[in-house]
């Protein structure tokens, strides 16, 4: 927007439409009459009541754009616009600080789909110790050739992604601990049907926290 060169064109003496404000500014009609209300941009009413903008409501507009690419809202930019650069600068320092945390936020984001789509096409991301990594790069690549296809891998995938090591290490060692209750039930000749082993398959249905495992899948896994 160059205001000094578009606005001594035609339609100067009386101001601009909000036609002619939207093409001279890039932003829509609908925009404009928005931040209007909002009470960031006052044009007059010329005799037939249409809008006028002048040389201030461009230069105003200016701003509002360079405030709106910040990531400032209308009450936000309402108060920047007609505060004095003292004020200015603490919501100025302010927003730098909102805007760092949502790129820490992102790049958080990012790295999670990053493990994401490695996950669902295959790739373990393994960083274990090199003889687990072997042993775990198998079971990984022998359970991808099966299921890798399956609705159940790609939600398998989203846990993992969004799971850090110490919390699936959390899992398996829930995981074991069910395991080795209902070992010690199987000793101990604990009849299936009882109240104290339907309760363990129950938790070890849940504890198989890869995917969403139903009591009918869990009959064929267990």
């Amino acid at each position: 927007m160059t205001r000094e060169s578009e606005f001594s064109g035609e339609g100067s003496k009386s101001g601009l439409s909000i036609g002619q404000m939207s093409e001279l500014a890039g932003i829509s009609q609908r925009m404009l009459r928005h931040w209007e209300e909002e009470g960031l941009i006052y044009p007059i009413r010329g005799l037939s009541n249409y809008r006028q903008y002048m040389q201030d409501d461009v230069a105003r507009l200016e701003r509002i754009v360079t405030y709106r690419e910040m990531g400032f809202n209308a009450r936000q930019m309402k108060a920047l616009l007609d505060c004095k650069t003292p004020l200015a600068l603490d919501e100025l320092q302010k927003q730098r600080s909102r805007i760092e945390e949502k790129i820490q936020h992102l790049r958080k984001a990012a790295d999670r789909l990053d493990r994401l789509i490695a996950l669902a096409e295959g790739k373990s991301g393994n960083d274990s110790a090199p003889t687990k990594i072997d042993q775990e790069d198998r079971y990984f690549s022998e359970a991808y050739e099966r299921w890798g296809a399956s609705r159940q891998w790609l939600e398998y995938a989203e846990r993992k992604a969004s799971r850090s090591e110490q919390e699936q290490k959390k899992d398996m060692t829930r995981l074991k601990d069910v395991e080795s209750e209902l070992a010690q039930a199987k000793r101990k000749g604990l009849a299936t049907t009882s109240d104290k082993v339907l309760e363990l398959i129950d938790e070890h249905r849940q504890a198989l926290s890869w995917f969403h495992v139903t009591p009918s899948m869990h009959v064929i896994l267990f």
